[in-house]
């Protein structure tokens, strides 16, 4: 094994991150990364693009023959509606037998999905499908099993299909020069219409909790707080004086527009994080200075809310 330690964890963080963005067709496109990088050739991806139809198959390895079937709901699941959960239910059914149709001579069906805790319905419908057919191999492929497959290969590979594994070590190094471009790829996109937003306040207390963000995101923010105040006097000490809330302005913009349309809090965060990346890839001093321009952003309270949101009676 590659990874342990503090670099292990940051590996497992990292995968965590990647899972829940994968959603739709970006679980089957990481699917098929990971599985070409252990497979080879012997590895089929798949299109993504289904309108001449799937042969319910998102990728197959040929010997044995394995089929694989991809399900990437939003944020990995999280608060899914009895409704969502049904959906998933149905597909790996109606999948499977979709796959037993058209490749009657499979060895073996595997179940992919991006969920960070899986379903017992899904266990459940995976376990009914095995004793009907017990001359095949069901299979599920969940973050554990990513988990495995992730942390048994290379280092370089890791970094290829990820990226961002970033320690509390680096956190400690942010390079201030990799801030500014960030900030200067982010204000690229924007129109430079959005109005300033210069009402600093000082974090709530229990912020991370009651803006609903899982775990996973809390520990980011959290890693960011360290460098914040460092962050704010570099966009505060720029030539534009005005910089700084002009930057903030882009984001509560961004935050804004995504809560009207009704964004669950995980969701909102993986949105802004993909805005400030900017299309680039996710390499450690970009994810530092990402996560440390957020934090500062969720200090100053730009980005979600500054208190608790009171139930209506």
């Amino acid at each position: 094994m590659s990874f342990v330690g503090n670099k292990k964890i940051a590996v497992l963080n990292a995968l965590e991150l990647k899972l829940r963005r994968c959603k739709g067709t970006g679980l089957q496109e990481f699917l098929a990364a990971i599985m070409t990088k252990i497979h080879g050739a012997n590895f089929i991806p798949t299109g993504t693009d289904y309108s001449r139809g799937d042969l319910q198959c998102d990728g197959m390895l040929q010997n044995p023959i394995t089929i694989f079937a991809c399900y990437g709901p939003v944020n990995a699941g999280a608060n899914a509606t009895e409704a969502a959960m049904k959906t998933a239910v149905d597909k790996v059914s109606s999948d499977f037998k979709g796959a037993l149709k058209e490749w009657p001579t499979l060895s073996e069906w595997v179940f992919v999905t991006n969920y960070i805790v899986m379903p017992a319905q899904i266990i459940q419908t995976i376990t009914v499908l095995r004793a009907a057919n017990p001359t095949k191999t069901l299979s599920l492929f969940g973050k554990e099993r990513f988990e495995e497959t992730i942390l048994n290969m290379s280092v370089e590979a890791v970094d290829d299909l990820i990226g961002n594994a970033v320690t509390d070590e680096d956190f400690r190094s942010m390079q201030p020069a990799e801030v500014f471009q960030v900030v200067h790829d982010i204000m690229q996109q924007v129109q430079g219409n959005d109005a300033p937003d210069d009402e600093p306040t000082i974090i709530p207390e229990k912020k991370l909790l009651f803006n609903g963000l899982a775990p996973i995101y809390q520990k980011r923010i959290h890693n960011g707080f360290q460098n914040a105040r460092r962050v704010a006097d570099l966009l505060q000490n720029h030539a534009n004086p005005l910089f700084d809330s002009e930057v903030a302005g882009a984001f509560k913009a961004k935050y804004l527009a995504l809560k009207v349309q009704g964004f669950a809090p995980g969701d909102i965060m993986d949105e802004l994080y993909e805005f400030a990346l900017a299309g680039h890839k996710a390499k450690t001093v970009r994810e530092v200075a990402i996560w440390s321009l957020l934090a500062h952003l969720f200090e100053k309270c730009t980005i979600f809310e500054g208190a608790p949101v009171e139930e209506v009676a």
